[in-house]
């Protein structure tokens, strides 16, 4: 390996001072493996953002003469500066003559997956890292002067071809490109002759909790004591049976959601006996009449007042909308504007592919959080998804997108065909214990119930029979089953009912249904390995014909292809297929 311990300097002269010059180091050749029948090489590139910091001190100027007199002077100089850190694993220069050095050490990796527990909000987070060499200290510098914590990162791929003439392999165009990962990178992490970053892809935004109103306590609509420091409840879709905030125990107010809502029906220990007054511009201006209550509601929150104490524990059935006042019905539509409106997640993250309203899910619902925990947006994304199907996937692109997964029929139509002249290798790999042995009933839940209340003094006498029934378990199920898997197997799985966010029987029973398709036969699951001119053609949850020398796979079969791990020293892409 070579030596030489130059640094990475700053341009003088032909280039703007500061600017980064790529180092003289010369790195050892790069080892390209060469199938069989092909004139091509992948290789890869990443391009990763950096700050430099400025050890400027800030100071104001006073102007005079040009301008009045104490007026402020903008600083003649930047207080950072962002610029972008190019390289590739076999040396790459692109049509623009941008040099990309072969610094990218053996240690690249990517993975991704979908969920395969249907309880789930699913996406294996996607996980890698780079590595970059540093035999000789060349990065010393950069390492110690920049800094590239949570910035973003970007790794594609690309095809050298060989020239038979020139005998040299040539550079693709870099619009050729095709993306492998986007992301952030994680910051730093030197090694003596190393420097490792690890990956964050977009599925790193959902970890963060999500902004939320705190009651301070001052009285009135800020809560009284009783609920100082906690957050406001919030209602996105339709939910049955919430239990409102009381945030007033003197004058009996209690705080819905912290938009717009509609109160479909207030239950005193489950019966509807309190008459509505109402709407008031101020829930405080007028008590409402003994035995009925007024609602005050707007883009700051809902509210509902009682004229009389309660006797029983007060609960709702309520249709919530965002403070902006969007309202969108489906789950995964609500999921959507969840994600940009309550998280604040910037609207890039989310894929042009999914659009306001989705087609593949429209399914209505919703969902109740009532302020007493904070909320991340990865738990957010589980009670909107969960028992869906629907994997919120990070794409290569960089972007957040559902997936669905879908039972691999015999005649699907599949994205391509896998057979032994493609595939380098082939493993088996497990499954989950909760899908193997395969699974002889699915219950799916529907009309969530957020008050589980069971019979007795907590209950109004006078409550219907229907409403005692529902109050007293927290979901009705959908279900599917197969009388011919549990007489077929000693111990087939029987999950618990699955609770979702979803308001209709029957969107629960085709959801039950796709999981019988899915789960209710023997699955299995393989590994199987392609150059990766091949493997980056494929996304997640494509559907693909697979024929190998393996149990099972002599005859063509249809799979689902549902995870991905990318290693570059092996210049192949390995894919998990569910067949």
């Amino acid at each position: 390996m070579a030596t030489d311990t130059s640094v990475l300097m700053r341009g003088h002269g032909g280039l703007p001072h500061g600017a980064l010059v790529a180092p003289k180091i010369q790195p050892p050749p790069t080892k390209i493996v060469r199938f069989a029948q092909s004139s091509f090489a992948t290789f890869r590139v990443v391009e990763l953002d950096i700050v430099q910091p400025t050890f400027n001190k800030m100071q104001f100027l006073y102007g005079h003469g040009a301008s009045a007199h104490g007026a402020p002077m903008a600083p003649g100089y930047s207080l950072e500066s962002v610029s972008t850190l190019r390289f590739s694993d076999a040396g790459f220069v692109s049509d623009d003559g941008t040099p990309y050095p072969p610094f990218v050490a053996s240690a690249f990796s990517i993975n991704r997956g979908l969920t395969l527990t249907a309880d789930a909000l699913g996406g294996a987070l996607s996980a890698g890292s780079i590595s970059l060499n540093n035999f000789g200290g060349p990065l010393n510098e950069l390492l110690q002067n920049n800094i590239n914590d949570h910035l973003p990162v970007r790794v594609s791929a690309g095809q050298k071809q060989w020239c038979p003439v020139r005998q040299i392999w040539t550079d693709p165009k870099a619009a050729t490109l095709t993306p492998v990962f986007a992301g952030l990178g994680k910051g730093w992490q030197p090694d003596r002759t190393t420097v490792a970053i690890d990956l964050l892809d977009a599925t790193y935004w959902l970890t963060t909790a999500m902004p939320v109103q705190i009651y301070r306590g001052t009285g009135r609509l800020d809560g009284d004591n009783n609920v100082v420091g906690r957050a406001m409840p919030r209602v996105r879709g339709a939910v049955r049976n919430i239990t409102p905030t009381l945030i007033d125990s003197v004058n009996y107010v209690y705080q819905v959601s912290d938009g717009p809502a509609q109160i479909s029906a207030l239950y005193e220990g489950g019966h509807t006996g309190i008459a509505f007054d109402s709407f008031v511009t101020d829930i405080y201006a007028t008590p409402p009449a003994p035995g009925s209550y007024t609602v005050q509601t707007g883009t700051n929150g809902t509210w509902l007042r009682l004229g009389t104490k309660p006797v029983y524990s007060i609960t709702a059935d309520v249709l919530g909308q965002f403070p902006t006042g969007a309202s969108p019905v489906n789950v995964l539509d609500i999921l959507r504007q969840f994600l940009l409106e309550d998280l604040l997640l910037p609207a890039a993250y989310i894929d042009p592919a999914w659009g306001p309203t989705s087609m593949l899910a429209p399914w209505p619902g919703g969902w109740f959080w009532d302020g007493s925990s904070s909320v991340t947006g990865k738990q957010a994304a589980t009670d909107l998804l969960s028992g869906l199907g629907i994997t919120l996937t990070p794409t290569r692109g960089g972007t957040l997108l559902p997936m669905l997964l879908l039972s691999p029929d015999k005649g699907a139509e599949v994205a391509a065909e896998l057979t032994p002249d493609v595939i380098t290798a082939i493993a088996a790999d497990s499954l989950d214990s909760s899908l193997d042995p395969p699974t002889w009933r699915w219950r799916i839940g529907f009309q969530h119930n957020f008050t589980v209340q069971a019979a007795g003094a907590s209950l109004s006498p006078q409550i219907t029979p229907v409403q005692q029934s529902f109050v007293a378990v927290a979901d009705r199920a959908a279900v599917w089953y197969s009388a011919d898997i549990k007489a077929h197997w000693r111990m087939p799985n029987d999950p618990d009912v699955i609770s979702t966010a979803l308001a209709r029987q029957d969107d629960a029973a085709l959801i039950a249904k796709r999981h019988g398709a899915l789960w209710g036969t023997r699955r299995k699951l393989w590994a199987v390995s392609l150059p990766q001119s091949y493997g980056y053609l494929f996304e997640l949850g494509d559907f693909v014909g697979l024929q190998a020398d393996a149990p099972g796979l002599q005859q063509r079969v249809v799979g689902v292809v549902v995870g991905e791990q990318i290693r570059a020293t092996d210049q192949t892409v390995t894919l998990q297929i569910l067949v």
